[in-house]
């Protein structure tokens, strides 16, 4: 049970190297990638952030490491890596570990906190955005270049970038381990998607959309789809890219993940603001001896250009 896991900050070498070795563990990378214990203590010296789950009798089963971060012109903690062991995944370790980081950093006096992950991975996005209240609003392409985690397939590391507003409304009352408010009204669809020969296949994105809540749907298992057909899966992060991008840019943000039940998909919610309209006035008198016509205009808010976020570590890997 998670809750006889004790969340602390790393304290001794010993916590550092283990951390060394989850990574290891958990991504399957090479030396040449992983983070180093001296580097880990190196940074958590200038500011940064080492907390550590340890198990009675087991030691550290995970942790979540995150450095000092400033972005225009506010200060604010990247989180670069949450760690599980594999055996305790599932267990609310995670959940903890982030909670926990929460309120070290508050407790610094910031109130954000940013890191990235895959977009195509649906448990860890339901993780960020629905449990955590975080929200995206950030597309990163291949932010790392292709790397020797096993996780990754070989394939672009496209990340979206979170982004925890640690005092709002809905992130209070999800630490106080109340149901977030459920978003309003109709949503429409980005994409379809069907089954064929067992595995998830999407239509085109439809990038035009105007609405206040918009659904986009990826796998529920991005493993299985990766390990079965490597052009459906470079299909699928083509989709998901080009949908974010164009949703993004239009001003929409991510801000939950629902599950489509098991053995199905999940689906992200995007929320934007409608097409501001102006509204109506009733005319002046008409002036003696004038006539007077009446017109409406009607003006859509424009956004312009793409955003982009600033690079930011390895985010969860």
């Amino acid at each position: 049970m998670s809750s006889k896991v004790e969340i602390r900050e790393a304290r001794g070498r010993a916590d550092y190297d283990t951390c060394v070795s989850l990574q290891r563990e958990v991504w399957g990378l090479s030396d040449l990638e992983i983070t180093s214990a001296i580097q880990l203590i190196a940074t958590v010296h200038a500011g940064g952030l080492l907390l550590v789950a340890e198990a009675p009798g087991e030691g550290i089963v995970g942790f979540s490491y995150g450095f000092a971060a400033r972005s225009h012109g506010a200060s604010h903690l990247h989180s670069d890596m949450l760690a599980v062991r594999p055996t305790w995944r599932g267990r609310g370790v995670g959940l903890r570990l982030k909670w926990a980081q929460r309120a070290a950093t508050l407790a610094r006096g910031l109130s954000l906190v940013t890191w990235t992950f895959d977009p195509m991975r649906a448990k860890n996005a339901r993780l960020n955005l629905h449990h955590l209240g975080a929200l995206a609003r950030d597309f990163l392409p291949d932010l790392y270049g292709r790397t020797s985690s096993a996780l990754h397939h070989g394939l672009a590391t496209d990340r979206l970038l979170a982004r925890w507003e640690l005092a709002s409304p809905r992130v209070k009352r999800l630490a106080a381990s109340k149901p977030p408010r459920p978003r309003e009204g109709p949503a429409i669809r980005i994409n379809e998607v069907s089954r064929q020969a067992g595995l998830p296949v999407s239509s085109e994105p439809r990038r035009d959309l105007d609405a206040p809540l918009l659904v986009l749907e990826i796998p529920g298992d991005w493993d299985a789809v990766c390990r079965a057909d490597r052009g459906l899966a470079l299909e699928w992060q083509d989709v998901v890219r080009r949908a974010f991008k164009a949703a993004f840019a239009r001003g929409y943000a991510a801000v939950d993940v629902r599950s489509l039940g098991p053995g199905r998909g999940a689906v992200y919610l995007l929320e934007g603001r409608p097409a501001r309209r102006l509204s109506r006035r009733p005319s002046p008198p008409p002036a003696s001896g004038r006539k007077t016509t009446r017109s409406t205009s009607r003006r859509r808010a424009s956004r312009a250009g793409r955003r982009r976020g600033a690079p930011a570590g390895r985010g969860k890997r």
